[in-house]
């Protein structure tokens, strides 16, 4: 594999584009490794009742529509955003997905999906008794996901 670096000061924010032959595990890899990188630095402006508070993005283990606010879900807390989730769904890294028409998980903090084949299946959350649910219309594209994360044997 062969690294390049060019520096262009006209640019407005950083870049960083793979050339490949193929997707391959490793091109993979390196994408997620890139992702959750910058996922570390971002945070959200988000509320309890009347304190701002800056969550870090990797802590973030879903987000639900609830009326006019969004409720974004850490393992301890739970915050409040006037946005739509669409916007939020725009601005967030790959490892977001949307699992139902009102919810985004943090797919990189899934524990377990149990699967319901009539309703919505249950997703559980690393170190918290936390869930969400992801409705049938989504699922396929989640367990894709959680596919590509899984160690091959």
């Amino acid at each position: 594999m062969k690294i390049n670096i060019d520096v262009d000061d006209s640019l407005q924010q950083d870049m960083i584009t793979i050339h490949c032959r193929e997707i391959t595990d490793e091109i993979l890899e390196l994408q997620r490794l890139l992702s959750s990188k910058q996922m570390g630095a971002q945070r959200i402006s988000a509320y309890i009742d009347d304190t701002e508070y800056y969550v870090e993005v990797k802590s973030i283990l879903f987000m639900e529509a609830d009326g006019n606010y969004i409720s974004i879900h850490t393992g301890k807390s739970i915050y409040r955003i006037r946005q739509k989730l669409y916007e939020l769904e725009e601005l967030l890294p790959r490892d977001f997905l949307r699992v139902s028409k009102s919810t985004i998980v943090n797919t990189e903090l899934i524990s377990s999906i149990k699967k319901n084949i009539t309703g919505a299946s249950e997703i559980s959350f690393r170190n918290s008794a936390k869930k969400a649910y992801a409705s049938r219309n989504y699922i396929k594209a989640l367990i894709e996901i959680m596919d590509e994360k899984r160690i091959k044997r």
